[in-house]
């Protein structure tokens, strides 16, 4: 798939938010149709905010995010999430649609 403008932004804010620790990262709004692989690194992690972007599939990478409690995904284009969502055992809140937009997610992972 061909990298776009907000994918490389993405990735600098991922970088960002690496190199200072932040237990926080707010990729909303930015028209991602990709999120970087990157986003794995995140391991201090506890809440991510991807919604409003037009997403239709997630890393793998995103099951190393331990200390994940919050996903925000609403109002994107997601079919599916990955398997490796269960091992996200500090996963407290999963946003995935509210009265504004939701996904069409055809299936959860099976715990």
């Amino acid at each position: 798939m061909a990298r776009d403008q907000a994918y490389y932004e993405a990735e600098k804010k991922i970088e960002k938010a690496r190199r200072s620790r932040t237990t926080e990262l707010y990729l909303n709004s930015m028209e991602l149709t990709e999120l970087p692989e990157a986003v794995g690194q995140l391991t201090q992690l506890q809440s991510l905010d991807l919604f409003d972007n037009q997403l239709t599939a997630l890393p793998e990478s995103l099951s190393n995010l331990k200390q994940l409690e919050i996903l925000r995904l609403k109002i994107n284009q997601l079919t599916t999430l990955p398997t490796s969502f269960i091992t996200l055992q500090n996963l407290r809140k999963l946003v995935l649609g509210d009265g504004k937009g939701g996904n069409p997610l055809n299936q959860l992972p099976l715990c």
